[in-house]
């Protein structure tokens, strides 16, 4: 019997996250959980990050939710606009780790 095997390869895709913080908590909270999942991040405006990873926006707001308290906030991702994947292409907007 021959067996095959798939290998899927992810792209690294470019998601916006949006944070919505629980009034009276500490608002540096979510950049810390940004920083805990290791990507390339940029904070675009104030409680939205855009940052490079494999996946998908529905598994990086999972992600993300699970690095946070539900007491203090929560995130929503979805996929950047082309205006932000050009700005970061082109280096308007630059991501750190």
């Amino acid at each position: 019997m021959r067996k095959s095997i798939i290998i899927m390869a992810m792209a690294v895709v470019l998601l916006k996250a949006h944070y919505t913080q629980v009034p009276g908590t500490d608002p540096e909270y979510a950049q810390g959980a940004i920083e805990r999942n290791e990507v390339a991040h940029r904070e675009i405006s104030h409680f939205v990050w855009v940052f490079e990873a494999e996946g998908t926006p529905d598994s990086w707001e999972k992600r993300l939710n699970a690095s946070v308290d539900p007491k203090h906030g929560s995130f929503t991702v979805e996929c950047a606009t082309a205006d932000e994947e050009e700005r970061v292409r082109n280096g308007t907007i630059e991501l750190q780790r």
